[in-house]
């Protein structure tokens, strides 16, 4: 069934032999398989090459149908890699030799003889028992399609015994403990439960564990035993949808629970109505202090507000507030009241009651709080004078809470946003003596700009300048210098302008960018020695990282070439060598995480104080063929769709986020099937998107499509391409056409962020590629 169309040319036979096996190379790392057959298949037919570089094909043929999942042909060329060898007498590569075995236990999988595949990978593990981990998880997997339990159970025992790694093993005993689920071993899943939970942190995981460990004990007939674990679920968080799982259990037992236990976990659950019952039962109890009373009222109004019940959380509220002072939930019942009233659609009178607590409890941790809450309302309700009242209120009364700062620069920003500019100067002024310019670089920068608006264009230069000099690299320091650059443009063209005012590649005298001066540098630092470490490439993780890469396993791969890492993170050389190594094998991330550590420890200050060389480790210009062809095509600068992608997956392919992005350029699911049906991509399934070819092209029209849909301006694109264009659709309505303001209102964290994070990466891009600015 044909694919996506190839997202580069149909390769031809015209280059010289060793130049097709390096294309062929690259349209592997593309994930273009279907122009990698070609080019081998016509390589071979043309009977071009030496007989090692023919060998070479038909080892890289037989790659390119397995990661295509054409299992019947890559057999066939495995075969045939290996008869080739015998009959010229030159015997392949060892290592080729041996990782073939495993190739064609995942080609057998994949064509469902088990058997075969079991005995193929078997044969590895032979002659690479070091990868035990990963060789004994695919024989449980073969062993489990073949329903043999006890056997898959076996082998996933050895896979996790054989992993040092805490999550991966953990993932691997999950397996172990399905197997037993399924096998009707219930006693040994419990046993493996138990064995996870002495290995993971996570309370909400643990939960889990703890409940499925109840359930498989059930089934046993151990109903105290059942009845212990799922009690100790709810104990472990009782916020987690695995602690209402095992409350309905208990509740079905009729095994006692703590009541206010219980009506937390149903209040958690969104179950109201047996939250409410359960904490009016709390209520009842003769010896109920006054604090676990206290808790069942706010818990009694939090579920009453929940069921809509307006008038009834307000009564149980307000009894907390009048009869239990003391209690520590005294302050979140207010807060609780006046959120109720503004569910309510009063809004004044939230207002009036969050300022009210604040001014009569101002001792009470919550006090800050309440008046930001009030402002935010304030805000909603467009009375702007009533917001910058409560700001203020919060900044002055409480200048040791954390939301103080954010507080004043928000009461700043909004006079300046109303041309009041002298109150902005005021207040952004104060903001900078309190925390200084590295504190809070924003409120130096917007100084400058009340400054500038108020008549005083010296004063907002001297500030400018100092922001400029204390952060040259940061997303502030960098609107500074556009803002000294191009007065005229203050404000827009965030991100086109940022070439215009990037330095130059390096502060160090003499770099010219080669790895000679970096290493001469290294050397001054470090002084005399090799900084190729040897220990490095004889490190048993890098060498089963790399041979894993040869066997289309990305994810183990991964996991031990970052052992390395993380084992060599304090040792300079060892760094340096990581970071060229990993480059080579083309694990980006890796290398990435490698230099910046390694300059951390230098002795530069900035990423511009290292050698040019070392800085284009740190912001490379990996997939260049397809970055700069798929930028262009969609009229996008390249520079900027690299910033993107190292922003979105450090170059790393394979990258996954918790929201379920994929690839190089994050497209996730629903996106990547709209952008399909859009370019006409036939028979398009979801882990297409993880190709480089695919994924890059499906990033720059996403971007391009935003940009379009947004007015044509490429900071709201860059905002909707992370947060969806119809919030950046509104926050550009808010904002108007200044793109500083834009990122200002912006009302997500994580979208202002990027944009700011992505504005870095673009100076230091545009710093370093100069060939490449508009």
């Amino acid at each position: 069934t044909p694919g996506p169309p190839t997202a580069t040319p149909s390769p031809t036979p015209t280059l010289e032999p060793a130049a097709q096996l390096d294309r062929a190379r690259t349209l592997h790392q593309f994930g273009d398989y279907g122009s990698e057959q070609v080019l081998l298949r016509l390589f071979l037919d043309g009977g071009l090459g030496t007989p090692e570089q023919r060998l070479e094909a038909r080892y890289r043929l037989a790659l390119a149908y397995l990661a295509d999942e054409r299992f019947q042909d890559t057999l066939a060329q495995l075969e045939q890699f290996q008869r080739e060898a015998e009959a010229q007498g030159l015997p392949p590569d060892e290592s080729r030799r041996v990782a073939s075995a495993f190739l064609q236990g995942d080609a057998l999988a994949g064509l469902g003889r088990y058997p075969e595949a079991i005995a193929a990978y078997w044969a590895f593990l032979e002659q690479r028992p070091e990868l035990a981990e990963v060789v004994q998880e695919a024989i449980g997997d073969a062993y489990l399609a073949l329903g043999r339990l006890e056997d898959a159970a076996l082998a996933y025992r050895r896979a996790a015994d054989a992993t040092p790694e805490r999550v991966r093993r953990v993932q691997r005993l999950e397996k172990l403990a399905s197997v037993h689920l399924q096998a009707g071993a219930y006693q040994e899943a419990v046993a493996v439960y138990d064995e996870i939970l002495g290995q993971s942190r996570n309370a909400p995981y643990r939960a889990g564990l703890l409940f499925r460990a109840g359930n498989a004990l059930a089934q046993l007939g151990d109903e105290e035993g059942a009845i212990q674990r799922w009690r100790r679920a709810i104990g472990e968080d009782p916020a987690s949808p695995s602690a209402y799982q095992a409350l309905i259990e208990l509740v079905n037992r009729e095994a006692p629970v703590d009541n206010y236990l219980r009506g937390y976990v149903d209040l958690k659950a969104r179950a109201y109505v047996p939250a409410v019952n359960a904490f009016q039962l709390v209520l009842q109890e003769a010896d109920a202090d006054a604090e676990r009373r206290g808790q069942a009222l706010l818990g009694m109004g939090q579920a009453y507000a929940g069921l809509e019940n307006y008038a009834a959380a307000l009564e149980s509220l307000d009894r907390l507030i009048g009869e239990i002072p003391q209690c520590t939930c005294f302050g979140q019942a207010w807060l609780e009241k006046a959120q109720v009233l503004e569910k309510q659609g009063d809004g004044v009178a939230a207002r009036r009651l969050y300022r009210t607590f604040a001014r009569e409890f101002p001792q009470d941790k919550l006090a800050p709080e309440a008046l930001w809450r009030s402002a935010l309302s304030a805000i909603r309700s467009g009375d702007e004078l009533e917001a910058a009242t409560d700001l203020l209120a919060l900044a002055d009364t409480f200048p040791q809470s954390s939301q103080a700062a954010a507080a004043r620069y928000m009461a700043g920003l909004g006079f300046f946003m109303r041309g009041i500019y002298g109150a902005a100067q005021e207040q952004m002024a104060k903001l900078q003596q309190a925390v200084g310019v590295a504190g809070n670089p924003g409120a130096t920068y917007w100084l400058g700009r009340a400054l500038l608006s108020g008549g005083q264009p010296q004063e907002a230069q001297e500030q400018w300048q100092q922001l400029r000099e204390a952060d040259p690299d940061g997303y502030y320091g960098i609107l500074a210098a556009q803002a000294l650059a191009q007065p005229a443009r203050i404000g827009q063209d965030l991100l086109s302008g940022v070439a215009a005012i990037a330095g130059p590649g390096s502060t160090l005298p003499g770099d010219d960018g080669s790895r000679a001066f970096a290493e001469a540098w290294l050397s001054r630092w470090l002084g005399p020695g090799d900084l190729g470490s040897k220990e490095v490439w004889e490190d048993p993780d890098f060498q089963a990282g790399r041979l894993l890469l040869e066997l289309e396993r990305r994810e183990d791969a991964l996991i031990h070439l970052d052992r390395v890492r993380q084992r060599y993170s304090r040792n300079p050389r060892a760094l340096y060598a990581l970071s060229l190594a990993f480059q080579d094998l083309g694990v980006y991330r890796l290398s990435i995480g490698s230099a910046d550590q390694l300059i951390r420890l230098s002795p530069a200050q900035r990423v511009e104080d290292a050698p040019i060389f070392l800085q284009r480790i740190l912001y490379p210009r990996h997939f260049a063929e397809l970055v700069e062809g798929e930028a262009r095509a969609q009229g996008i600068q390249p520079l900027v769709l690299y910033s993107l992608i190292r922003q979105e997956s450090l170059f790393e392919s394979g990258a996954r986020s918790v929201a379920a992005a994929q690839g190089l350029a994050q497209i996730i699911p629903d996106t990547g099937q709209w952008i399909a049906e859009r370019l006409g991509f036939a028979n398009y399934r979801n882990e297409l998107v993880y190709r480089p070819h695919i994924n890059v092209k499906f990033g720059a029209y996403y971007l391009a499509w935003a940009r379009d849909f947004l007015g044509g301006n490429l900071v709201s694109a860059v905002a909707g391409y992370n947060a969806g264009p119809g919030n950046a659709k509104f926050w550009r309505e808010v904002s108007g056409p200044d793109d500083t303001l834009f990122v200002e209102v912006i009302t997500l964290q994580e979208p202002r962020v990027y944009i700011q994070r992505i504005t870095s990466h673009l100076y230091h891009y545009s710093r370093l590629y100069p060939e490449l600015r508009p």
